[in-house]
């Protein structure tokens, strides 16, 4: 039988919308938005799309933060709309705005996970591996694992939970919000899901033509 205390844990990972919505998730969302972008801002790491997140070029922090707001910003609305078609019941844009900024925090351990001393420098080694067998296949020239190598496979199975998890918290909050389940519930959240990525990735396009 599962303990109380178990189940208040479980709630407050995976589905925390019962306790807060509306501009509470809002406030708290967005300040997590906020935070990823600034840490990920110092080193390369760039949220750029809904679900992904890679290491590239150390870009300004404006752009940093602008990326997450709209990854965030392109679900949010995606999943308002269909909500507006599939749900029998009326509900708030507020809550759901703010429950899906809620359901980015995960991005902000990523940030963190990736300070790690020797990630970056096996990434970048990993990097200049590829790019060596690009120009001649035949020079196989893989990184020495190592301690790097190490910590290198920890980040990045961290980040694979990390987006596994927030999938989950959007899913709870599209479902708490709109007040829909089932087979129906779901396949709009996927296309949803589908239909917002794409829509980040060309507005991180147009970003780009700021710089």
């Amino acid at each position: 039988m599962t303990s109380p205390k178990t189940n208040r844990v479980s709630q407050f990972l995976f589905h925390p919308f019962v306790r807060v919505a509306g501009a509470a998730s809002l406030a708290l969302g967005l300040a997590a938005i906020l935070l990823a972008g600034l840490i990920g801002a110092g080193q390369g790491l760039h949220f750029d799309g809904v679900l992904d997140a890679h290491v590239g070029l150390k870009l300004p922090v404006w752009f940093s933060v602008a990326e997450g707001l709209l990854d965030w910003f392109s679900l949010a609305v995606v999943l308002y709309i269909v909500g507006r078609i599939i749900s029998r019941t009326a509900f708030r844009a507020v809550d759901l705005l703010g429950t899906q900024a809620m359901a980015r925090w995960p991005t902000v351990i990523v940030s963190l996970v990736c300070l790690l001393p020797g990630f970056h420098r096996f990434s970048d080694q990993l990097l200049k591996s590829v790019q060596k067998m690009a120009a001649d296949p035949t020079r196989l020239a893989l990184p020495p694992l190592g301690m790097d190598g190490a910590v290198f496979g920890l980040v990045t199975l961290t980040m694979l939970v990390c987006t596994v998890w927030m999938v989950a918290l959007m899913w709870k909050s599209f479902s708490h919000c709109c007040n829909v389940r089932g087979g129906k519930a779901v396949a709009g959240f996927v296309v949803g899901l589908l239909i917002a990525e794409v829509l980040s990735k060309i507005g991180l396009g147009q970003l780009l033509k700021l710089l």
